[in-house]
């Protein structure tokens, strides 16, 4: 992983930091045959996966706060 200051290579640095543990292990293999495969480099595809596992981890923690947030609402309206 790069660490440099301009905004480009922060959202790379951001999307490899993401990849841990099982899935960082899983994002670095499928990133070598996939930058082989196309004009972006590995760190760019890794930060890509990075974004994506990031991306769907957000989602399946703000999807039961807003459904509970959007009952608590129909309750209030129901009373």
């Amino acid at each position: 992983m790069s660490v440099t200051t301009n905004g480009h290579n922060k959202a790379l640095v951001v999307g490899e930091a993401a990849l841990t543990g099982w899935r960082g292990k899983l994002g670095h293999e499928i990133a070598k045959p996939v930058a082989k495969r196309t004009r972006f480099s590995v760190e760019q595809v890794e930060a890509a996966i990075g974004f994506a596992m990031l991306a769907y981890a957000m989602y399946r923690l703000a999807r039961p706060l807003v459904r509970a947030a959007r009952s608590e609402e129909r309750l209030r309206a129901g009373r």
